[in-house]
């Protein structure tokens, strides 16, 4: 259930490289028909754990559309702009990076509108750890109870 439709929001921050490189891997792959070069690319990125992530990453993307009980937004592969949602899986991996599973089991039942598998958040983390391997950084977001207790310190 990931429909690709117009962008809806503006990341805050510029994306870093690796955020890029996902959230473009990502819209191609949600397209019927993604691009050909698109593996090759994600594998130089990723090196020598480049094939194994980017076949992960499209089991993930199957997963979500076969578990998801509600339709993704995402934008058009060209679009500088990201939606809520391509925000929120960013976020995801942005969590299994800084290996706070708690929050990444948080953004993918929000991703999800219900439990996820625990295969889900096994993928997320083997692509998240081969990108941090290569320096494509993610980050996370704080959840709003960390944030709030941020702001209160």
């Amino acid at each position: 259930m990931i429909a690709t439709c117009a962008a809806n929001s503006l990341a805050s921050d510029p994306l870093t490289h690796g955020e890029r490189l996902l959230v473009r891997t990502i819209r191609l792959l949600a397209l019927t028909a993604p691009c050909h070069g698109l593996k090759g690319l994600f594998e130089q990125a990723c090196g020598c754990a480049g094939h194994e992530a980017y076949r992960v990453l499209e089991v993930f993307l199957q997963q979500l559309g076969a578990w998801g009980r509600r339709r993704l937004a995402l934008s058009v592969p060209a679009d500088p702009r990201i939606t809520n949602d391509e925000a929120m899986i960013l976020d995801a991996f942005g969590c299994a990076q800084a290996e706070d599973y708690r929050s990444l089991d948080e953004r993918l039942t929000g991703l999800l509108g219900a439990e996820p598998p625990a295969g889900l958040g096994a993928a997320v983390c083997l692509v998240a750890q081969a990108l941090a391997m290569n320096g494509l950084l993610v980050r996370a977001q704080p959840s709003p109870a960390e944030a709030f207790r941020w702001a209160a310190e």
